[in-house]
Parts: structure tokens; C-alpha cells; sequence
């Protein structure tokens, strides 16, 4: 069962795919970092907190692919849109429902939130990921 927070607030992170923790955090610096921890991953660099509009920043200065995260736990959506370039496509757990970009599939292979997490190298608790 979600906590109060997690019920209220949409969690989010990001995956730079190929970025270094030290890329990530000079596109960073020019905003509130202290809102986001910033860590390498297996993919690249992993932010966690809540990263908001830098998501186009580090997508629009890193060659990427960025994945942007996006979990609610009181509705249960979840979904990752992938930003390549100026080229912007998503997935989301919500099969015939417009995603709001062109919808993808998958996400390097995985086609579940939690086999997404595994192959974005994401830990489901950076989300507050729980699946029902």
C-alpha cells in the first residue's frame, strides 16, 4: 500500500544513456541541483529526485538517449519517454490511450515496469515502485 506521499506525488528519474555522473552534473549546476542526486549506472548516469524540465536539458546537450521515468502510485501509471535528439517517443502501461508522443513497444527489450527498471538499471524504490 502506497504512503501518503507516495499517493500524492508522481516519482520521476532519468537514464543518460553514455553520460557520466560529471556531464550530467555541469548541465545540472545551472538549476536547483539540490533537488536531485545524480550517480553513475550501467546505462550511464542515473538522476534521481526530481529532475523536471532538465530532462530537455540533458537531452538537448548530451547525445543520449535520455529515458525519463514517470510513476504515480495512486493511479498506477507508469510510463518512460525517450528522448533521442529532437526525437521524442514513449511507453506507458496504458495500451490504447494516447501517451501524448508516438508510442513505443518497449524499452530495450523490456516491456513491463519492472523488467524496464532492471534494463534502465533503475532500483523500483527510486520511484516508489511497487507492483500490485
Amino acid at each position: 500500500m502506497a504512503t501518503a506521499e507516495q499517493a500524492m506525488t508522481t516519482k520521476t528519474a532519468c537514464v543518460i544513456e553514455g553520460a557520466t555522473p560529471e556531464q550530467v552534473t555541469g548541465i545540472a549546476k545551472a538549476s536547483h541541483s539540490d533537488q536531485i542526486v545524480i550517480r553513475a549506472n550501467r546505462l550511464g548516469t542515473l538522476v534521481t529526485g526530481r529532475p523536471g524540465e532538465r530532462v530537455i536539458d540533458f537531452a538537448e546537450a548530451l547525445p543520449g538517449p535520455v529515458y525519463d521515468i514517470m510513476y504515480s502510485a495512486r493511479t498506477g501509471w507508469f510510463s518512460v519517454t525517450v528522448y533521442r535528439g529532437l526525437e521524442v517517443s514513449r511507453w506507458d502501461n496504458r495500451p490504447g490511450t494516447n501517451p501524448g508522443y508516438p508510442r513505443v513497444d518497449d524499452i530495450l527489450g523490456a516491456t513491463t515496469p519492472l523488467a524496464i527498471l532492471d534494463a534502465l538499471d533503475v532500483p523500483a524504490t527510486a520511484i516508489g515502485f511497487t507492483e500490485a
